[in-house]
C-alpha cells in the first residue's frame, strides 16, 4: 500500500479560536436565533389565532425549509452550487421536530430544552471549524428553532 491510500482527513481549526469570533456568532448563532424569532413572532401572530396547524415552531421549520437555499447565501454564501447540501442539513433535524412538536408529551423537552443544550454544545465546538453545508444546516435549524420558541413566547406575551 501507498501512503497516499493510508492517509486520513482531519478538520483542523481555521485559525487559533479567540474568546470573541463575531463572525460565527453573528452568521451561525445569533443570525438564525434572530430570522428564528422573527418568523416565530409572525407565526403567533397571523398563524395561531386563526389556525391550529403549525405552532409556531413549525412554522419557523417549515419556513426555513422553504427559504433554505436564501439562508444558505446569507449565512454560509460559500460554493453556490452546494446550496441543497445545507438543505438536506435543515430539512433533516426539521422533521424530526416538526414531528415533535405535533407529539403533547415531551414538546417541550425534545423540542425545547434538549435541542438548546444541542445548541449551545454545537456553538461551542462547532465555530472554530470550516464546515461542510450539511453540518451548517443542522446547526443552523437548531438556532431557528430555539429562535421560533422564543420569538412566539414574546409575541404570546406581549398580546396580553
Amino acid at each position: 500500500m501507498d501512503e497516499e491510500s493510508l492517509s486520513i482527513s482531519v478538520e483542523t481549526p481555521r485559525s487559533k479560536p479567540s474568546i470573541i469570533d463575531l463572525e460565527t456568532g453573528l452568521r451561525h448563532i445569533i443570525g438564525p436565533a434572530i430570522i428564528g424569532m422573527t418568523f416565530g413572532i409572525l407565526a403567533e401572530i397571523f398563524l395561531t389565532p386563526n389556525y391550529s396547524w403549525p405552532s409556531p415552531p413549525q412554522a419557523v421549520i417549515i419556513a426555513s425549509i422553504l427559504l433554505s437555499p436564501v439562508l444558505y447565501f446569507v449565512l454560509v454564501g460559500k460554493e453556490k452550487s452546494r446550496w441543497w447540501e445545507y438543505s438536506l442539513g435543515i430539512i433533516a433535524p426539521g422533521l424530526f421536530f416538526i414531528s415533535i412538536w405535533f407529539s403533547g408529551w415531551g414538546a417541550l423537552f425534545c423540542g425545547v430544552y434538549l435541542p438548546l443544550l444541542i445548541w449551545v454544545w454545537i456553538s461551542t465546538s462547532w465555530g472554530q471549524f470550516d464546515l461542510p453545508p450539511f453540518r451548517y444546516g443542522v446547526w443552523h435549524l437548531f438556532g431557528l428553532n430555539i429562535g421560533g420558541f422564543a420569538g412566539a413566547i414574546l409575541a404570546f406575551n406581549l398580546s396580553l
